[in-house]
C-alpha cells in the first residue's frame, strides 16, 4: 500500500530501485551449486538418511535426530507478585526489585521483565520522535 502522504522519509518505488537488492539466500545458493553438480534436493535428503544410518558417523545421525525431534525450549513457571500494571514504570520496575528482595520471583527473570519495560520505553520514545518528526515534516510543506 502506498503512502498517500510521502515525506522525506518516505521510501518510494524510486529511491527502492537504487536500494541494493538482497541477493540470494544461503540456501539458494546451495541448491544452485547442487544443480550444477547435477545433484537434486531430494537426493541431498536421500544420501543425509543413508549417512544418518552409518555407525560411523554420528554426526549425521545426530543432526537428523535433533531435526527430526527437537528438544522442547524450556518455559519459565509463572510467578505471582504485586505488580500495578497502570502504575509508574519507575513504580513498576520498584515493585519487580521489592518481589526479587523478598524472594517472590528470581533476580534473572526480574532483570528480564525489568529489561522489557526499558524495551517498550524506548520503542515509545522511537515512536514519539518520528510522529514528532512527521509533524515538523508536514509542517514545513505547508510554509
Amino acid at each position: 500500500m502506498a503512502n498517500a502522504k510521502p515525506t522525506k522519509t518516505t521510501i518510494t518505488k524510486e529511491t527502492r530501485k537504487r536500494m541494493p537488492g538482497r541477493g540470494k539466500s544461503e540456501r539458494n545458493k546451495i541448491l544452485d551449486a547442487m544443480k550444477r553438480c547435477g545433484k537434486t534436493e531430494d537426493g541431498f535428503y536421500d544420501l543425509l538418511v543413508t549417512k544418518g544410518h552409518d555407525e560411523e558417523d554420528s554426526f549425521t545421525f545426530k543432526e537428523l535426530l535433533i531435526r527430526m525431534s527437537p528438544v522442547p525450549k524450556a518455559v519459565n513457571p509463572m510467578y505471582e507478585f504485586p505488580f500495578d500494571e497502570k502504575g509508574s514504570h519507575h513504580k513498576q520496575s520498584m515493585q519487580i526489585v521489592n518481589a526479587i528482595s523478598k524472594g517472590k520471583i528470581p533476580s534473572d527473570i526480574g532483570h528480564s521483565i525489568i529489561n522489557t519495560i526499558s524495551s517498550m520505553l524506548n520503542i515509545q520514545e522511537k515512536t514519539d520522535f518520528e510522529e514528532r518528526l512527521k509533524a515538523i515534516e508536514d509542517a514545513s510543506e505547508q510554509d
